[in-house]
């Protein structure tokens, strides 16, 4: 998808960020005199009505919160059939890469950890539930301040698009109900929490393996390892705090940010006071056993776990240290679409019992959603993008014919694409020559900088290849046309390009009219794929 110079009223700057749904730019606002962030979905998901829905959702949840650590949307809008959103432009680095780049002392992490929870409890209060918190969904400006991000998958208060068998999260950071399909509240936000600061305090994740299957397995049937075990000198107190917000038993856990935060703050006084090994009493709540679980919770069960902590540190095995796979997408949707599972994916560990269909099931939704977004990538002309995916679907299982069929396409298109740009550079001053390789390379890449560049270079030679592009166009609409997909947005968009590209024919701009004749191509491709 080509960099746009205007979306709305914003002036676009320069493309800052590429996720599984979206692009954000830098964009200016020439009415406030401010810049921004603009955020809009990625070519080829614009049709796609779950991803409509998630991203209107973020904008309306982040809309019903005013919070100094929740991002600040301002506007959420249409360029033609295109949604787009404008928000609080962000400097500085999400918490994923702090973690990974940064050393912080415990009060820093502590000072983290409190703004977080602060953002959160103010969502809870209103009844938002975020369902994806993660590192990389957790921004820090410079200066140390927090902005929780991606309200993508919110619960907005009254939604009913959170009934059982919905399957929502990243898996790492999910909780034992949410990969069951369960509903999730305000608990599982906590169980996430847990999972963040966990990873803060001890620079790994709670629950991690070699596959998939692994992680989802031990979300549901083990404990992590002792967070002492990475980090020998953290104040027992605020081990339990993250081992309560752990608990498999949404019951056992804090009931809310807010409850989790109060948590936190005593833990802190506790350590400033010399108390670190204490335990920290709990928020009262009415029904609720003393700390907030049930006596068998309470007793020599977690007092034992926490005296075997204080042991010396032991090596961890490798299926806590190692994730061989990074979701590009990150994020899980499954709505009630039955993903079909028809084999077990190897590679999780040998106690992974079979009878725990929710892992199969959801360890396959997440490789078929990456495929999926690695193919709608191909078919927007991200060649690099779309092959970075198909390989990620690989490392989750290498017997995937699909995403193999992706990366090969992509990889294919990535040569064609080094072999025209080879064309245009012997071409030299040759204006003919360099007209010919322009167009082939603008057919695989019509927004190529080294196309364009050799288009323009062309001059008027350029003409007839304009006219090419413009015959090429109209043989991908009416063979769109004859397969009935008149009335998909795809083929809507491709009309719009086409008519672009006749006035800028008509007003002699030979590069623009077949960079969208030729966009208008991809369009109608897509929209007869779509179609057949």
């Amino acid at each position: 998808m080509t960099t746009p110079e205007k979306i709305g009223k914003y002036q676009i700057v320069v493309k800052i960020g590429q996720g599984a749904m979206g692009e954000v730019f830098r964009a200016h606002d020439p009415v406030l005199n401010r810049d921004v962030a603009v955020k809009r979905i990625s070519a080829g998901l614009d049709a796609d009505e779950t991803v409509r829905k998630r991203f209107q959702r973020e904008a309306q949840a982040v809309a019903l919160v005013t919070h100094p650590h929740i991002v600040t949307v301002y506007e959420l809008g249409f360029e033609g059939d295109h949604m787009f959103m404008a928000m609080e432009l962000l400097e500085g680095k999400d918490l994923k890469h702090a973690i990974a780049n940064r050393k912080m002392s415990l009060d820093e992490k502590l000072t983290l950890m409190e703004q977080i929870s602060e953002g959160l409890a103010y969502a809870h209060a209103r009844d938002i539930v975020h369902r994806d918190l993660k590192p990389a969904n957790i921004h820090i400006l410079p200066g140390d301040k927090v902005k929780i991000m991606d309200f993508g998958l919110a619960r907005m208060p009254g939604s009913d698009m959170t009934s059982t068998g919905t399957v929502m999260g990243t898996p790492h950071y999910m909780s034992p109900e949410q990969v069951r399909g369960q509903k999730a509240d305000a608990r599982s936000d906590v169980f996430a929490l847990g999972c963040v600061f966990y990873e803060l305090l001890s620079g790994h994740k709670p629950f991690d393996a070699e596959s998939m299957h692994g992680v989802l397995f031990k979300v549901m049937q083990e404990e992590p390892a002792p967070l002492l075990e990475f980090a020998p000198d953290l104040p027992p107190v605020l081990v339990h705090v993250v081992e309560r917000a752990l608990a498999k038993d949404p019951a056992e856990r804090f009931q809310n940010a807010g409850e989790m935060l109060a948590g936190l703050r005593q833990s802190r006084l506790a350590v400033a006071g010399g108390r670190g090994h204490e335990r920290p009493p709990a928020p009262e709540r009415a029904g609720a056993a003393p700390h907030g679980r049930p006596a068998s919770r309470t007793g020599s069960d977690r007092g034992s776990r926490i005296a075997r902590q204080t042991k010396p540190p032991t090596p961890s095995g490798s299926g806590r240290r190692t994730l061989l796979i990074g979701v590009a997408a990150g994020l899980v949707v499954v709505a009630g679409i039955g993903w079909a599972v028809s084999r077990y994916l190897g590679g999780g560990p040998p106690q992974a019992p079979s009878q725990a269909p929710e892992v199969r099931n959801l360890a396959q939704a997440v490789i078929d959603t990456q495929v999926e977004l690695a193919r709608r990538r191909l078919e927007a002309g991200d060649y690099a993008d779309a092959a970075r995916k198909a390989e990620g679907a690989l490392k989750l299982d290498p017997a995937s014919t699909a995403a193999r069929e992706v990366l090969d396409a992509a990889t294919l298109a990535l040569k064609k694409v080094e072999t025209a740009v080879g064309a245009i550079q012997a071409a030299g001053s040759d204006r003919e020559r360099l007209a010919a390789a322009a167009l082939e390379l603008m057919t695989i890449d019509p927004g190529h900088p080294e196309a364009l560049k050799a288009a323009s270079a062309a001059g008027a030679a350029f003409r007839p290849r304009a006219e090419q592009a413009r015959a090429l166009e109209r043989e991908q609409r009416q063979k769109a046309a004859q397969a009935g997909a008149e009335r998909t947005s795809p083929f809507a968009q491709g009309v719009d390009l086409e008519r672009q590209g006749e006035r800028a024919l008509e007003a002699g701009q030979l590069v623009a009219a077949a960079r969208r004749f030729l966009e208008a191509r991809g369009s109608f491709e897509r929209s007869h794929s779509g179609a057949r």
